[in-house]
């Protein structure tokens, strides 16, 4: 009877707590990112790189307070790009957690949405008794850095991609807030910061099959990257009698992280067993990663760059690492025999 007669008395309270948040939202904008000392509403986490995601690969995203004290009521709108991502569910977790399971019910979920055709999911989340919360000791509610260094999602929200770039290229979508409100007990709003978030998906890497024609004899030399081979500009010379060097062009975004793996048949291009692959990239010096197959008779080149980049490889003929050392000895041993010829 008590609960029954303070919601009748304090319902305009609390719809006019989050009215005037929503009046006191014009001319908010969106801040860089922040640390996570910082009071404010945060997208965590703040990047999402996906790889070798397919469309409905699944992730996560928690929209988290911190450092935020005198709590009553929480209101804010997250929006995407639409046809990049939909979100399949949100789910309440800042009341969930804060408020006791035997006082759930006095928890009202006024928004808790999503709209994957507008792309933004809503949430607007007070008490129904506000009074009682407080007397009952769990209004309002903190956020501490002491009990919270990372915050304390609002809301979990999962989403899944429904569309995928083409090979060596990506999409980007930012998480934005259109609308972000905290009000206090006595519908003050209580300024915060906000942290947007951003997404980023990867196509395929490109894999290009280019076969080099070397001493009546054709060999393929594949590479697999998330950038682009320039079309033509894999290049195999001779350096001097035991040298060989491959050198080709990577193209993408101007300053973009790139990798690129470079499969090399031994038959065409090997090193000795104490040699080292030497690569430059854009003129400078590189270590690859380096593994082989025996039984496919290749070597790996693993190499990170940025770009736009020319790579270049050099290595030894197969035929003078396997043939030199026993060329040396029958030439050491003919010399040798002369000399002892002479001397007779």
């Amino acid at each position: 009877m008590v609960k029954n007669m303070r919601m009748r008395n304090f319902p305009l309270i609390i719809i006019g707590m989050l009215m005037i948040s929503m009046i006191l939202y014009s001319g908010m904008t969106v801040r860089p990112a922040l640390a996570q000392e910082t009071t404010g509403m945060f997208v965590v986490p703040p990047e999402t790189i996906l790889t070798n995601a397919n469309v409905g690969t699944l992730f996560k995203l928690n929209v988290t307070i911190a450092n935020v004290t005198g709590i009553a009521g929480v209101q804010w709108t997250l929006a995407w790009n639409s046809s990049l991502l939909n979100c399949t569910s949100i789910t309440e977790n800042l009341y969930a957690i804060k408020v006791p399971a035997d006082k759930q019910d006095n928890i009202w979920r006024i928004k808790l949405s999503k709209n994957n055709t507008a792309g933004n999911a809503e949430y607007g989340v007070t008490f129904q008794d506000l009074p009682l919360a407080a007397a009952d000791g769990y209004a309002p509610i903190n956020i501490t850095s002491s009990e919270y260094p990372n915050g304390l999602a609002t809301a979990i929200l999962t989403f899944n991609v429904t569309l995928v770039p083409p090979a060596n290229s990506y999409y980007d979508c930012n998480f934005t807030f259109e609308t972000l409100n905290v009000g206090d007990m006595d519908a003050n709003r209580i300024q915060v910061e906000n942290q947007t978030g951003y997404y980023r998906i990867y196509g395929p890497p490109e894999t290009t099959d280019t076969v080099i024609s070397f001493e009546n004899n054709n060999y393929t030399v594949t590479t697999v990257t998330n950038a682009s081979l320039v079309p033509g500009s894999m290049e195999f010379a001779k350096l001097n009698v035991s040298s060989y060097k491959l050198d080709f062009n990577l193209t993408g975004t101007d300053g973009a992280t790139a990798y690129v793996n470079v499969t090399i048949p031994k038959a065409l291009m090997t090193i000795g067993p104490s040699d080292q692959w030497i690569v430059d990239v854009n003129g400078t010096g590189t270590t690859p990663i380096v593994t082989s197959d025996d039984t496919l008779n290749v070597t790996y080149l693993y190499i990170t760059t940025t770009l736009s980049t020319n790579v270049e490889i050099w290595g030894t003929i197969p035929e003078f690492t396997l043939l030199f050392i026993p060329l040396l000895m029958a030439a050491t041993l003919v010399a040798v025999g002369l000399r002892r010829r002479k001397q007779v």
